[in-house]
């Protein structure tokens, strides 16, 4: 005679059917813009920026980031004008979630004077003739960097975001909207 119940292997399968099914839905469920996914996407650009810097710096190029509506592009200074790094595969073109805004804010007046100045006297680097674009946020292989803050921020919220603050010297942080409210008010 037959017993009328599950064995212990059937609970276990039915188990671990269930977690398989739970880890592959449940990302889908947390919103685009999540503290979560904003914190993720500043600390993945403050980490580019760090490894584009390294990069100039060791092979003697000029790389840049150029803002888009939706995202960030990395460019080279090659063969007499900026292109789009197509044949690197951590400097690519990223696309954020449209629930992610993304705000750049050059910082320090008097580099971004300077970096003016410059534009108007060696304006080989800064255009190509063509009017293709240029970079917004540069990282010489001199070893500066545009000192800047891009703030990855919600769409839906404003007093959500992460800010990543460069400096000229290549320093890079992640600081959230609560760290930001107390290093602000520090001057």
């Amino acid at each position: 005679m037959k017993s009328a119940g599950f064995t212990l292997l059937e609970i276990m399968l039915v188990l671990v059917l269930l977690g398989i099914a739970t880890a592959v839905v449940l990302p889908t469920l947390a919103p685009a813009d999540s503290s979560a996914r904003l914190k993720t996407d500043a600390r993945r650009f403050a980490a580019l920026v760090k490894t584009g810097h390294q990069e100039s710096l060791l092979k003697g190029k000029n790389l840049g980031v150029r803002f888009t509506d939706n995202g960030y592009q990395f460019m080279e200074w090659h063969e007499g004008q900026w292109q789009l790094l197509k044949s690197d595969r951590l400097l690519t073109e990223r696309v954020l979630s449209d629930a992610i805004r993304l705000d750049f804010m050059p910082g320090e007046l008097i580099w971004q004077a300077a970096l003016d100045a410059e534009k108007q006297q060696d304006s080989s680097l800064f255009s190509n003739g063509s009017n293709k674009a240029t970079p917004d946020l540069y990282l010489w292989s001199s070893g500066e960097v545009t000192p800047a803050e891009v703030r990855f921020q919600s769409a839906s919220d404003a007093r959500r975001f992460y800010s990543v603050m460069i400096r000229e010297t290549g320093e890079v942080n992640v600081v959230s909207a609560d760290e930001y409210d107390k290093t602000s008010s520090r001057g």
